[in-house]
């Protein structure tokens, strides 16, 4: 299933009336990489995975996937999976059923869906599991159905925005896990949102803290929490302070 390409944002700008809440984003995430977009609620971090998978257009700047102009693309034809926080799973269709689901719309033949579906369940760890209902499945199978059905299809790029915020601690401690594990099986480029620190530190290979509708900093786990590039980033890491050397002169970071 490798067929990751890479995505490149240029100049993303967004606005809501008059909130703007993207402000000239420039961002590469390279083909089999993944990346964590990090920051408080409200920073752009879900708005710029919208207007990466379509669902909402830019107002100014580009997106380029695999190296092709993504404007004017319909979201169905961005070859882009989707695992949202709620999992969005339909209640009355069966685990196979919800998996399935991206493989109907698209049109693919009967017994190529059941050898897609097969596959799916087996990667997400839940073979034996095709004729069950959402409601019979905990919180954690939940969101493994939700990943397999945004995988089913074999996409360039998967999309994950807080897809761990409904689970217990225990729960996404376990699915942060599976998740890297499967990103490593399938080599696809992941971008991942979440607001949550630790999470963010430990499962990526870069990560991008927003504020604000702005990139605050760009760099690996390490970069970030050793290095933070600005104010804001240190007091939102919780592991970095400034403090002034003198009034009116320049802050000087120090680390705990």
């Amino acid at each position: 299933m490798d067929r990751a390409k890479g995505i490149r944002l240029e100049g993303i700008a967004k606005s809501y009336g008059r909130q703007q809440v993207l402000h000239h984003v420039d961002l590469d995430v390279a083909a089999g990489e993944f990346a964590s977009m990090l920051g408080p609620s409200g920073s752009g971090k879900t708005t710029i995975l919208k207007v990466i998978a379509g669902f909402e257009a830019q107002d100014a700047g580009q997106v380029c996937i695999g190296g092709r102009d993504m404007t004017g693309i319909a979201p169905e034809h961005r070859i882009i999976g989707v695992v949202f926080q709620n999992y969005s799973l339909f209640p009355h269709m069966d685990v196979a059923a919800n998996i399935g689901f991206p493989l109907r719309m698209r049109k693919v033949a009967k017994v190529e869906q059941r050898e897609r579906i097969e596959r799916a369940l087996a990667l997400v760890a839940l073979d034996g599991f095709g004729s069950r209902l959402p409601a019979q499945l905990s919180g954690g199978q939940q969101q493994r159905v939700a990943i397999a059905r945004a995988i089913v299809f074999e996409p360039d790029i998967l999309l994950m925005d807080e897809p761990l915020g409904a689970l217990d601690r225990r729960l996404r401690g376990d699915m942060q896990l599976e998740i890297k594990a499967l990103h490593e099986r399938l080599g696809i480029t992941i971008v991942y949102i979440t607001h949550d620190q630790e999470e963010a530190l430990s499962m990526s290979d870069r990560v991008v803290v927003f504020n604000r509708g702005r990139v605050e900093q760009i760099g690996t786990p390490r970069e970030v929490y050793r290095s933070p590039a600005t104010a804001f980033v240190a007091d939102f890491l919780g592991d970095s302070f400034t403090v002034s050397a003198e009034p009116g002169s320049s802050s000087m970071r120090l680390r705990k």
